[in-house]
């Protein structure tokens, strides 16, 4: 005990609505002194859900929505500290040294070593803390760890696995342990979670169904599919949770506060109090120059086309879908998820705001085939035609350009998901998901599928989550379909969202959908790129379109077998000579 200490990072008062993050630090406190009662034991675990934030540096930037930079829903722009998320070359997606690796390693380390701390320190306070109360806490924590544990595992593979304190040296002699058997301890420890927990808790705070929900992404992640349905199932049956009715408002500020449905079971929080936190997640999916943000991350052709006609059919499939005008009778999600050209965008940035199409935000016709650009002007409530602006030209290989360089930003589309017009884009408070009923239910459709214990509850689950957008329930029957109907339901409901990573390597298909050439809108809006073809695994191809398309910086995703697993960071393997490198880095 004597070698632990604990820094706590406070975030709020446990209780109520307050949200978490919003104190300065603390000073170091001995663990001889500190969790001997109720109250500083809540103050400890303020502390390891201050590390549980997954963010990406100092930007507030969420890990997971750039990891969505490596499959293929999505890319990043030329020039960013991304770009080797592009899968280009042989070192893509992720360098040994890379910042995006390295974040991850050690966000879920620092974020294991302080939830260990905190287990084994709160027993001091033990005696002092109503039994309800302490077995929450201690839930909560067990939760906290787990999830670190998922996502090492979904990125690195085999990886250390201790649950006591560790000193330096220590640290440093520890070898990789299977999946499989860091998923059996972690079983347990959220089979002790789920006891625990309430149904519901406050937010920002792990409930029952993140236990249980969690418990079913590391069974699926090791293929154990009864696990995982019978896990996704009793989140199910408690009858706690449910779908919001609006998709929107589970990405806006306001939506997230009232979490209608109780859909939002985990998410990462920011400061509230802070006047302008600094959060890249809205302003990182936006076009720069045009709205004055710093757009990183953009969908791909392949992501658009994964959405069904709302006929509930696939776009090669149904006689609704016109490739000239793309978002026509689609699936509901498609706009709420991406900008498709000729949307209206609407963003609030905060800069130059006694401008008249700047106030009280700006909103734009998103026109990529013109440099003139339709801004909308708040004094005379109309739209003003603004010739000559450089955002967006309409050349071969370009979508928007910025500054001098003529960097491509991405091949024609942007994300809205995420983006609330009633927050500052450069300090947005919105949450970013890690974990939502709408993923539960498709879990256990999937697990069931797997398991081929095709029943009614496998379609009445995808359809609760298609009804929310309006498309037609399946009736489908067999494995084989069902499976490709439950994949494509994962890729256009959770989009962005941190998934598809995950879903793709374990699938197996990651190379297949990630391998070659990046295509964007049509380069002539006036010319038909026809159908793409789909393979057996929804992969869609566009070789009879290439030429119409556009193809960023005429460059391909070269993967390879070792892209399955991220290499772990070379600091890693130095200061521990007892760690292996993973296969081909």
């Amino acid at each position: 005990m004597k070698k632990l200490m604990y820094i706590i990072l406070v975030g709020t008062v446990l209780g109520g609505c307050q949200k978490f993050l919003d104190r300065q630090p603390l000073d170091s406190i001995s663990s001889t002194n500190f969790l001997t009662n109720e109250s500083e034991i809540k103050l400890g675990l303020t502390g390891v859900y201050s590390y549980a934030q997954w963010n990406y540096g100092t930007t507030n930037t969420p890990l997971l929505k750039r990891v969505e930079s490596a499959t293929d829903l999505g890319m990043s722009r030329k020039g960013s500290d991304q770009e080797d998320l592009m899968v280009l070359g042989d070192n893509g997606p992720f360098l040994i040294g890379n910042g995006i690796t390295t974040s991850a390693w050690s966000n879920a380390y620092a974020t294991i070593a302080r939830a260990n701390s905190f287990l084994e320190g709160m027993t001091i306070g033990k005696a002092s803390t109503s039994a309800a109360a302490y077995a929450r806490m201690r839930s909560e924590a067990l939760v906290l760890r787990a999830v670190s544990y998922y996502y090492l595992m979904s990125w690195f593979g085999d990886v250390p696995f201790f649950t006591k304190p560790l000193d330096p040296a220590e640290y440093e002699t520890q070898t990789r342990k299977s999946k499989s058997e860091i998923a059996k301890d972690l079983y347990k420890d959220l089979d002790e979670a789920w006891v625990g927990l309430p149904n519901l808790n406050d937010r920002g705070r792990v409930n029952k169904g993140t236990a249980y929900g969690f418990k079913a992404k590391i069974a699926l992640l090791i293929k154990d599919y009864a696990t995982a349905a019978a896990a996704s199932k009793a989140v199910i049956d408690l009858g706690a949770y449910n779908l919001n009715p609006t998709f929107l408002n589970l990405f806006n500020l306001a939506g997230q506060t009232s979490n209608a449905g109780n859909e939002i079971m985990l998410m990462t929080q920011l400061p509230q109090d802070n006047a302008s936190p600094l959060s890249y997640l809205p302003i990182g999916l936006l076009p720069r120059q045009v709205l004055g943000t710093s757009g990183n991350n953009f969908p791909t052709q392949a992501m658009i086309d994964k959405f069904e006609c709302n006929d509930g059919k696939r776009i090669d499939q149904s006689p609704l879908y016109n490739p000239l005008n793309p978002g026509k009778n689609r699936d509901k999600r498609l706009k709420w998820t991406v900008y498709l050209p000729y949307d209206t965008m609407e963003v609030a940035t905060g800069v130059n705001v006694s401008l008249p199409y700047q106030n009280p935000r700006q909103r734009i016709i998103y026109n990529i085939y013109s440099d003139t650009i339709f801004r909308f002007n708040w004094s005379t409530n109309a739209f003003v035609k603004i010739a000559g602006n450089p955002d967006f030209i309409s050349s071969a290989n370009s979508v928007w350009q910025y500054g001098s360089t003529g960097a491509v930003g991405g091949v024609g589309y942007c994300w809205s998901k995420y983006l609330d017009a009633n927050q500052n884009a450069f300090a947005g408070k919105q949450g970013y998901i890690l974990l939502r009923y709408a993923d539960i239910l498709l879990m256990y459709a999937e697990a069931k599928i797997e398991l081929n214990q095709i029943d009614a509850t496998v379609n009445d689950a995808i359809n609760k989550v298609r009804a929310r957008a309006s498309q037609p329930a399946s009736t489908l029957a067999t494995q084989s379909e069902l499976r490709q109907l439950v994949r494509r339901e994962r890729a256009v409901e959770l989009a962005l969202e941190g998934h598809r990573w995950n879903d793709l390597t374990r699938w197996g298909i990651y190379n297949e959908a990630v391998n070659g050439a990046l295509y964007g809108v049509t380069k002539n809006p006036a010319v038909s790129p026809g159908l793409p073809t789909f393979t057996s695994n929804e992969i869609p191809n566009y070789t009879t379109s290439v030429s119409l398309r556009i193809n960023p910086r005429n460059q391909t995703r070269l993967t390879q077998a070792k892209h399955l697993l991220w290499p772990i960071p070379q600091g890693e393997l130095d200061k521990n000579k007892n760690l292996t490198q993973n296969p081909g880095w």
